[in-house]
């Protein structure tokens, strides 16, 4: 049976809410001292950052003003004549680097006897070279070989004749023969 206490005030236990009370303030305490060391380290370690991110800022501040600058002395440049300038001078170039001898021997390998050259016109391109002939033949059929043996040759390409006279109208009773041709230097012969 039950005995009711008759005490006005009764005894309470409170010796374990104290010692979880008690404990759980020390836990507190513990917390929020690794939190405040935490906190420190990491304003330690944002303090570099941002001062290394100031930097970085001002190097690209820097570099910004001098990419700027370059642009601004590189849209002061003529291109368009530069490039006109460039390419008259590869032209140039070209024309002193084309051989003579070589275009003159490929054009004796394929020029029949009986034929003969009084004029001969280069014009340089870029990879080719455009040739201007006049030729002088005592029969047409040597005009004729001459015309086939340019189209047999693969450095010679696209022989047009331009203009042909008879011995009728030429002074010295001979066959005349104006014509282009597209020489290539560059390409090995067979």
């Amino acid at each position: 049976m039950i005995t009711p206490n008759l005490a006005t005030r009764p005894f309470l236990n409170t010796r374990p809410v104290w010692l979880v009370a008690a404990a759980a303030g020390v836990l507190a305490l513990i917390l929020i001292g690794f939190n405040l060391r935490l906190y420190l380290v990491a304003n330690q370690h944002l303090d570099d950052e941002t001062t290394t991110q100031d930097g970085l800022e001002l190097r690209y501040s820097a570099l910004a003003t001098e990419v700027k600058a370059n642009v601004d002395v590189l849209e002061r440049v003529p291109w368009k004549s530069l490039k006109g300038r460039v390419d008259a001078t590869n032209l140039i170039l070209r024309e002193h680097s084309f051989s003579w001898i070589e275009m003159l021997d490929d054009i004796e390998r394929v020029m029949p006897y009986d034929l003969r050259l009084t004029r001969i016109t280069p014009s340089v391109g870029s990879d080719e070279v455009t040739l201007s002939l006049v030729a002088i033949a005592r029969n047409r059929d040597v005009m004729l070989e001459f015309l086939d043996n340019l189209i047999a040759d693969s450095r010679f390409e696209d022989p047009t004749p331009s203009s042909e006279k008879t011995p009728e109208e030429t002074e010295l009773a001979t066959y005349l023969l104006t014509m282009r041709v597209t020489y290539h230097p560059s390409e090995e012969t067979p």
